[in-house]
């Protein structure tokens, strides 16, 4: 973790800023020369920034990211203590009835195996497949402080800080370790553990959030939606998928298999996963799914993914395009794969 991060965060349980402890850090050898500079507060001072002294402290950050905290606690006033474990500061604060979810990606990140191909996807193609769920293009990122809500194992993380200013990637699963080590070269990269629901942030913070993929497990839907909306700044973006509505038989098929899955212990469905492989393709039939070839693992990955989780949430365009006016935004724009949306929050 960089100290620009205290610049950023605030307590996700309080929303107060944080005091950084510093147990062990590490030189990084960074040569710096564009880099993002902190607009409300400077660690190395402990002080807020005013626009008369953002000037004099500039030259502070160099050594800001030259130093990267190894080992640390974020303090709050209000007594909330979080860990900064192995560079990755640990913001999540899950209740007991998310941690099947927390466990069920952390089997996807830590126990399956991945080469080239996530979910049949190359990390060019994830790149791909994100600007056309999202309705954006490469120029969109230019200049832009992004948060990805919902990293993973930070391949998209990756591939957007190279087009955007500032990249943050969470996860509440173990899946950041593995985009700590991917990012960790990478100066506006930023990856944190931490609760979609309860963002650590200072609220309007970012010109654009996008979260692919996630919020088909969250336990309230709206809810991570008011919490993503609250944490873009006016004028800026923010992009969601969510799982669409699909054909009767397969709804009901699915209800009856998940009845069960979700009872059963993680290490079960995992072993399950690979036993329905031979059934995926009926399953794309019966959906009305686009089926395309990809390989074995992927195939059981993908199921694992669709059963394990006790959350699984669906909408139509027309309710997500209601969810996003409810809470302000406009300039919706829709894929042509549903469900993918983007908005612009009013200023």
């Amino acid at each position: 973790m960089l100290r620009r991060l205290m610049d950023i965060l605030a307590c996700p349980i309080c929303a107060q800023p944080f005091k950084l402890k510093i147990i062990k850090k590490k030189n990084t050898n960074w040569h710096c020369n564009d880099i993002p500079g902190c607009n409300h507060y400077c660690e190395f001072i402990s002080s807020n920034i005013t626009s008369k002294d953002q000037v004099e402290t500039h030259s502070l950050c160099n050594k800001c990211y030259k130093e990267e905290i190894i080992q640390g606690e974020l303090l709050c006033p209000n007594g909330h203590v979080f860990p900064i474990v192995d560079a990755v500061p640990r913001l999540h604060d899950l209740d007991i009835g998310r941690l099947r979810t927390k466990k069920t990606f952390d089997v996807e990140w830590k126990v399956f195996n991945y080469d080239e191909k996530i979910y049949g996807h190359s990390q060019e193609e994830e790149l791909k497949d994100l600007f056309r769920r999202m309705v954006v293009n490469e120029r969109f990122f230019n200049g832009k402080t992004v948060l990805d809500a919902g990293c993973g194992i930070g391949r998209v993380t990756q591939s957007i800080s190279k087009l955007a200013k500032e990249v943050i990637g969470i996860d509440f699963s173990l899946g950041v370790d593995e985009a700590y080590i991917l990012n960790e070269k990478n100066l506006n990269v930023h990856i944190l553990q931490a609760d979609i629901m309860n963002l650590p942030f200072r609220l309007s913070y970012f010109d654009y959030i996008y979260s692919k993929g996630v919020l088909h497990y969250v336990s309230d839907v709206q809810q991570c939606l008011s919490s993503l909306a609250e944490n873009v700044m006016p004028g800026g973006a923010l992009s969601i998928t969510i799982y669409p509505k699909m054909r009767p038989l397969f709804e009901k098929v699915n209800r009856l298999l998940r009845k069960i899955t979700v009872i059963l212990p993680i290490k079960a469905v995992y072993v399950m996963s690979f036993l329905l492989i031979p059934f995926i393709t009926l399953a794309w039939k019966l959906s009305g799914t686009k089926g395309r070839y990809i390989g074995w693992n992927e195939r059981a990955h993908m199921i694992f993914n669709w059963l394990a989780s006790e959350f699984q949430n669906k909408a139509s365009n027309k309710e997500v395009v209601g969810w996003f006016k409810k809470l302000g935004f406009n300039e919706i724009r829709l894929s042509d794969i549903p469900v993918g949306i983007t908005g612009i929050k009013k200023e």
